[in-house]
């Protein structure tokens, strides 16, 4: 086993060190549940490089073409001697080209890029909740006996968290929120304005022509027996759940009910109060630390930047926004050659987002993770005197509105929660509330225990000398692994900085065998200590929707193949074959019912 010595990295976080400790007690299978900004992807390049060191391939998956880029950076210079390839984007590169292949979702799921020669592998999987769907799925390759998912929140509209993902990855090993984040100062209190606005005659009218559509399919919904009516977020899962799965009556009434929340609160996410308010702020926006805007729509976000736009230098990322030209806005939001950002959506996940300190969200009502997503872009570790500060909009006597207790879904109650301090104002209060934005942070910024703190622990296991192990030395390493575990110690030996722990690689390799090996059987899932997820109840479907044909599933491809003077389409996996037609070219028109699993 090569046993190299490793360059120079990070001092992990204590977390973080849970983290593996705990992934490595449930067999190296698990997701690690942590929030936006704390730091979650050096678990993974931990896990990467001990994996590496014991001669596995590894292979990780990520959501999009911009994140494979900016995981190709960071384990470069992570791991500088190691060969990273990348498999998306018109890049090409295989399992037997490389030490670790980066790959999008749907190349993987095409690609399906298993270890070379059918060796041994760790999987890491970026924003692993989004591989439930029915095409990413076949991304999750059962040849890899190691797996890691990293999450903000484990969650779906759907079934496939308790399904196929919770299956596959075995298990939640470890969960870090914000809460503790902030306790352990890895993350930043926020100081929070809730800020009122009236609706016009106009948006008031349509909004009150909205309300008797929803309360019409509430009133529906709330009949069905399993339905969640509390917390708010747990019935609009399950809406959204019977929407997409439900041909019936109940699975209408979801839709319409969806309908018309939209609609509502597309009215309150554009009401003009809000962007006149928003020229107000643009002294406070100048005056901070970087400031994003987050918007629903790209119509949103334009309304923003048109209002603040002759007062700040602002700039929009969207879906369509060139890599290059977004990386140039990105660089300029770092830089300070932008004062903000406007981003309908399109930062809400995964994006490397410039340390900012203001958050101005312009649409109160959030879905959990999304939540999660924009208030760990405000929330990173701050230095001692600046403050993390959001301003939520909302629009007074709707859905949006803080006493509204009904429809709340999370956002409000978890930031209120966190908050260093919160307040509610009216917006002709704006003197108070641009006082109550204006106070600094904390002068004293608790320093965050990482892993060099840990040395008292591992004293003899310091002290045994880098080039070898003395013969005394195995007996040193397995009474430290009685005294604190031997998922704990291993954990130290193989994650801490080399200069730290001497011999720690050589350590790891005498503990290694005494480690729980990836679990097979539900019986040994059952056995090892995964948390319990925090999932919403979903109502049992009365008339399930039927999945259309599809062309293909991907796994075989197709061939036009003439059947007598007729022309067909046949599936070369499963020979699933399409209706016969007179020319050839009309076979192109036609479906297969393809049966490859």
């Amino acid at each position: 086993m090569n046993l190299g010595a490793r360059p120079e990295r990070p001092d992990l976080y204590r977390w973080q060190y849970d983290a593996l400790t705990s992934w490595l007690r449930c067999g190296r299978r698990g997701v690690v549940e942590a929030v936006t900004g704390s730091g979650k992807t050096d678990v993974a390049l931990a896990a990467a490089a001990d994996a590496l060191r014991r001669g596995r391939f590894v292979l990780v998956l990520v959501p999009s073409r911009v994140l494979m880029e900016q995981w190709h950076g960071r384990l470069t210079a992570w791991l500088p001697h190691r060969r990273i390839g990348r498999l998306g984007d018109t890049l090409h590169d295989q399992p037997e080209d490389c030490d670790v292949l980066i790959a999008t979702r749907h190349s993987a799921a095409a690609h399906k890029p298993v270890p070379p020669d059918d060796g041994p592998g760790l999987l890491i999987a970026d924003e692993c909740h989004g591989l439930g769907g029915g095409i990413l799925r076949r991304a999750l390759l059962p040849q890899y006996e190691e797996r890691l998912g990293l999450t903000a929140t484990l969650e779906r509209s759907d079934d496939a968290v308790t399904d196929l993902l919770l299956p596959f990855f075995g298990g939640i090993c470890h969960r870090y929120g914000f809460g503790d984040a902030i306790a352990d100062g890895v993350c930043a209190p926020p100081r929070v304005a809730l800020v009122g606005v009236p609706l016009s005659a106009e948006e008031r009218d349509d909004y009150i022509a909205t309300e008797q559509q929803l309360v019409d399919a509430r009133h529906a919904l709330r009949r069905i027996r399993g339905m969640p009516l509390e917390p708010f977020g747990a019935f609009l899962a399950a809406v959204a759940h019977l929407a997409d799965h439900d041909a019936g009556p109940e699975g209408r009434a979801a839709r319409d009910y969806l309908d018309a929340f939209a609609k509502r609160r597309s009215i309150v996410a554009q009401s003009v109060a809000k962007y006149e308010l928003l020229g107000r702020f643009a002294p406070v926006i100048k005056a901070a630390e970087g400031a994003v805007l987050f918007t629903e729509t790209v119509r949103a976000a334009n309304h923003a930047i048109n209002r603040l736009d002759p007062l700040v230098s602002i700039d929009l990322i969207t879906g369509a926004t060139a890599r290059r030209h977004r990386k140039v806005i990105l660089d300029d939001l770092r830089t300070r050659r932008l004062d903000a950002v406007a981003a309908p959506r399109v930062l809400d996940e995964g994006i490397d987002v410039p340390d900012a300190n203001l958050g101005i969200v312009m649409s109160a009502s959030r879905t959990r993770r999304q939540m999660i997503q924009r208030m760990g872009r405000i929330l990173r570790r701050k230095r001692p005197g600046v403050a993390a500060r959001f301003v939520i909009m909302f629009a007074q006597d709707t859905l949006e509105d803080p006493a509204n207790r009904m429809d709340r879904d999370g956002f409000l109650d978890e930031i209120e929660r966190i908050a260093e301090s919160a307040g509610v104002f009216d917006s002709e209060r704006f003197d108070e509330l641009e006082a109550f934005m204006g106070q600094p942070g904390p002068a004293i910024v608790p320093e965050p225990e990482r892993l060099a703190n840990l040395d008292h622990r591992y004293a003899e296991l310091v002290a045994i000398p880098a080039d070898g192990m003395p013969f005394d030395a195995e007996q040193t390493v397995a009474a430290l692994a009685d005294d604190h575990g031997v998922e704990a110690v291993y954990a130290y030996a193989a994650f801490a900085r080399p200069e730290t722990t001497g011999a720690g690689l050589v350590a790891a390799r005498a503990l290694e065998a005494r480690l729980p090996p990836p679990p097979e059987e539900p019986d040994d899932v059952a056995s090892l200590p995964y948390l319990e997820p925090e999932l919403s109840d979903l109502p049992e479907l009365h008339q399930p929707k039927q999945p259309p044909k599809r062309l293909s599933t991907g796994e075989a491809p197709l061939v036009i193949s003439a059947a007598g003077p007729n022309w067909q389409l046949t599936c070369t996996g499963c020979g699933a074959t399409s209706p016969m037609v007179r020319f050839r070219w009309q076979a192109l028109e036609q479906t297969v019912a393809c049966a490859c699993r």
